[in-house]
């Protein structure tokens, strides 16, 4: 005779056991969940320093230039500090980058980074290896009053370029890691929502509501990643690709233009006098009239600091560049002063032309930097043509 006991008793367990599965799987699409996001953020802020470490390699060789062209006998006001500053942060963080530990982030806080390994490993071997004469030089001279940082700033305006190219292919290698890590993880995840759908089909609109979160999640940081948070334009990393993907369709097409490096003239006193807020308002307006003065096709980023560039397309010929640079430096003149009164604020443009200068993108940067410091050296607010 059938136990009457035995088919409630079943119901539950099975019940039970699915409903134990269920927990465990969603449990399991919540961790992972938590994983990507932890994941996916730790490798922004990672991309952005290796990023940040580009404007430090750059304010590394203003300063110590400015320490090697004293005025009226004297060494400029804080040279030696700000290089100090940017050499100790740019070492802080390549260390971080190799060993793993903390490191001071882009927002003043600490940012703790993990030990980059494979190819970024080597590259960041590299780059310490390259720093190493400049860290001695610098110490060197700590008790010397006077000490002239000459050997120093010609090492880095020697391996300035070669540092710079370092830093982007360490960039694109950490963004490389990270989708390959967030593919991984993602990998689990649809295991996870695979095997819940066997248990209960409903679930699976709660794990597909947590993928699109995911996706977007992922697509913000991405945006993030490629555009520059405080003016809108776009970062290091979306201006070096643009300029990459112009120059191949433009090597295939025979196609003139120009890239072109500005710098602020005036800016750090304008920061060290009105405060940050002060100067954050004039990179806004200065990256609008940037905007403002390039032609629609033209593509404007910040680079880091006080630092602009521009892509400029179809450029053809120094009368066409004399009439950009010419509304670009108009434009920045006529930037309202009730903020900062008494202050000079101008810029100075460094441009680079291709066909003229070959289609490296790499080459093409690097003159149109050195052009750059050319103008500021010629005073300032004006253009220079490599």
């Amino acid at each position: 005779m059938p136990n009457p006991a035995r088919a409630p008793i079943g119901l539950p367990q099975r019940l039970v056991a699915s409903i134990v599965l269920f927990m465990v799987l969603d449990l399991t699409v919540l961790v992972t969940n938590l994983w990507i996001a932890e994941q996916v953020a730790r490798d922004a802020v990672a991309i952005n320093l290796a990023g940040r470490q580009r404007m430090l390699s750059q304010q590394l060789t203003k300063s110590l230039l400015l320490t090697t062209r004293p005025t009226q006998g004297k060494e400029p006001p804080g040279a030696r500090q700000e290089t100090d500053e940017a050499f100790g942060l740019f070492e802080q963080t390549i260390k971080a980058f190799a060993e793993g530990g903390e490191t001071r982030g882009s927002d003043g806080g600490m940012a703790h980074l993990q030990a980059v390994r494979g190819e970024g490993a080597q590259i960041v071997a590299t780059t310490r290896a390259l720093i190493a004469p400049v860290s001695a030089l610098l110490s060197a001279s700590r008790n010397t009053p006077g000490a002239d940082l000459g050997p120093a700033a010609n090492y880095m305006v020697t391996h300035n370029a070669e540092i710079l190219a370092l830093m982007n292919r360490l960039t694109t290698t950490l963004e490389h890691d990270s989708v390959r890590r967030t593919r991984e993880l993602r990998f689990i995840q649809t295991g996870a929502f695979v095997l819940a759908l066997g248990n209960f089909l409903l679930i699976i609109f709660g794990m597909l509501s947590k993928y699109r979160s995911i996706e977007e999640d992922s697509r913000r940081w991405r945006a993030m990643a490629r555009h520059d948070p405080l003016t809108g334009t776009g970062n290091r990393k979306a201006f070096d690709d643009a300029v990459s993907a112009q120059l191949m369709r433009a090597r295939v097409d025979i196609q003139a233009g120009a890239v072109l490096i500005i710098d602020l003239d005036g800016f750090k006193g304008i920061n060290d006098r009105f405060g940050h807020a002060v100067g954050d308002k004039i990179l806004c307006a200065i990256a609008k009239r940037l905007e403002a003065a390039a032609r629609a096709t033209d593509v404007v980023a910040r680079l880091g600091g006080d630092e602009f560039a521009i892509l400029c397309p179809l450029l053809h010929g120094k009368e066409d560049v004399d009439q950009l640079c010419a509304r670009l430096v108009t434009q920045v003149q006529e930037i309202p002063r009730d903020d900062i009164p008494g202050c000079r604020l101008g810029i100075s443009i460094g441009v680079a032309l291709y066909p003229d200068d070959g289609y490296n993108p790499t080459h093409l940067l690097m003159l149109a930097d050195r052009a750059m410091y050319a103008a500021k050296r010629a005073g300032g607010n004006r253009w220079q043509i490599a």
